[in-house]
């Protein structure tokens, strides 16, 4: 299985391209990857709202990611955005503009959710304890993780990134002291009230992770002399995984740095694309280990975009291994047509969620329901691979084609209905197709596109973030879903494919955080 992943920051956006290393649950062979200084950070409007040059920035860079990962195979990249978007008041429309110009939804997840992936991230490429805090420092934010072997215990995110702390702070050339203990005194106070959750122990590894954090390793390295120094464990900028350093030598190096102009720092060994950004985005970190007790940090170079692929590609192969052979077949034709995998899973996982919820609310539902359901949620966009217009009833065709093992020819049939009417028209009398069905299989199809609809429409954005909490029926025969996770147009989806929902069931509400 191949996946592309890719971030949208505040300064630059990142793609990576990656397959399933076999044998290995979350492992993964890098194929390709792409950095795109997008710079968002620098086309925000008084209001903060992203503006119409940074659109054109994200669309181009998108839109790139895409190109490439078309070209390797991949059907869709899987983009998470961080804080440029996050806090940007037009944030969720721009995204929603963006899968418009580029087919490419950048889902905006909060400050926390990032720390997490980040923290898994950063445990596929260093060895971490029984206790360890990571600070990833980005262009709008630092995130705070505390967690363990296991992965992440506590998160917090904080606007302290690099890019807005030099808006905010850094304004001579080079620059001054005051400006610098200003911006340490602001680290300071934002953090303080947090510190305990955080604080070093004894025994507590901290890694940081972010491109300051490698370029500060790199310039360390350097500074320590050809060769390195003990435990630099790299020798620049391609190569500081694991590099440890001490509190007190990023504190030297930020001197050194702060006495500089831009151009003097761009010949700095890790540090010639951050010249400008650089002494907040160390006097930050700086400031935050400080507070937090450290001594001695760890870089490491996994973060956002690592954890996500790790992620992905763990959901993915434990969904894999408790498929049955019949359900194996599914997948395998899944693959052979270039569907999405991601959100075919995700739409067959919701689809049974909401499916055991309804029959836990009373509906009448048996195991070929489903078996069914979960066939056809894997396989409702497989049409796709003939052409977009159209791709529902490709898809009914495909199925019925596609010699699914472990399927009597009727239950392929009820499956490939169930894939034309994932979306557009619902059954009718008028679908010659449809009315070929007996009266029992008939009911059964509409009742299964119903929750197929309102499946696909929860992962409108193919984010596969969304879960349901909780499915409860009115005394007027309404229902209310409870979701997480979702983004504005996973909502706007599930709404607008409701109708067969409310045809069926009855009226359906959705309720989101």
């Amino acid at each position: 299985m191949r996946v592309a992943v890719a971030d949208v920051g505040t300064n630059s956006s990142h793609l990576l391209i990656a397959e399933a290393a076999q044998g290995d649950a979350g492992g993964f062979r890098v194929l390709d990857a792409l950095k795109d200084r997008t710079r968002l950070g620098e086309c925000l409007d008084g209001l903060g709202n992203l503006t119409p040059e940074g659109e054109d920035r994200l669309a181009s860079a998108l839109t790139r990611f895409r190109e490439l990962a078309s070209a390797a195979g991949v059907a869709e990249v899987h983009v998470y955005a961080t804080s440029a978007l996050r806090e940007a008041p037009n944030g969720a429309e721009v995204a929603g503009r963006m899968l418009a110009r580029t087919g490419v939804y950048p889902a905006i997840i909060s400050g926390e959710r990032e720390g997490e992936l980040t923290y898994l991230g950063a445990a596929h490429a260093v060895e971490l304890g029984e206790d360890n805090v990571l600070l990833d420092l980005g262009g709008g934010s630092l995130e705070f993780v505390r967690g363990d072997g296991q992965g992440p215990r506590d998160v917090l995110s904080l606007p302290l990134g690099g890019i807005r702390m030099t808006g905010a702070f850094i304004r001579s050339e080079p620059a001054a002291r005051r400006e610098v203990q200003a911006l340490a005194d602001a680290v300071r106070a934002a953090l303080t009230p947090y510190a305990e959750r955080f604080r070093v122990r004894p025994g507590t590894r901290v890694v940081l992770s972010s491109g300051t954090a490698e370029g500060a390793a790199a310039a360390i390295v350097a500074r320590r002399g050809a060769g390195g120094g003990a435990g630099s464990g790299g020798d620049g900028p391609e190569g500081v995984n694991g590099v440890s350093f001490t509190v007190a030598e990023l504190g030297a190096l930020l001197e050194h740095v702060r006495g500089l102009k831009a151009a003097a720092r761009a010949r700095i060994p890790g540090l010639e694309r951050r010249a400008e950004t650089v002494v907040a985005g160390l006097a930050t970190l700086h400031a935050a280990l400080t507070v937090l007790g450290a001594s001695e940090v760890t870089v490491s170079e996994g973060a956002l975009r690592e954890g996500m692929l790790i992620e992905e590609l763990s959901r993915f192969q434990a969904y894999r291994s408790v498929l049955s052979a019949r359900q194996r077949s599914v997948l395998g034709t899944a693959e052979r047509f270039g569907a999405n995998l991601s959100h075919s899973r995700q739409v067959a996982a919701l689809s049974r969620a909401l499916l055991d919820a309804l029959h836990a609310a009373g509906e009448p539902v048996d195991h070929e329901d489903r078996s069914l359901l979960t066939a056809a949620g894997a396989l409702h966009e497989v049409g796709q691979i003939v052409a977009q217009s159209a791709h529902h009833k490709h898809s009914a065709y495909l199925i019925r084609h596609a010699e699914l093992r472990g399927f009597s020819p009727r239950e392929i049939e009820l499956i490939a209905q169930l894939a034309r009417y994932h979306r557009k028209s619902p059954p009718k009398a008028s679908h010659a197709e449809f009315m070929a069905l007996g009266a029992g299989d008939r009911d059964r199809v509409t009742r299964l596109a119903a929750v197929l609809r309102v499946a696909d429409g929860l992962d409108r954005s193919h984010a596969g973030a969304a879960r349901l909490e909780g499915l409860r029926r009115a005394a007027d025969g309404s229902w209310e879903l409870s979701v997480s996770g979702v983004t504005p147009l996973d909502l706007a989806g599930a709404r607008d494919k409701a109708d067969l929902w409310a045809r069926v069931f009855g009226p359906l509400t959705l309720r989101a955080p």
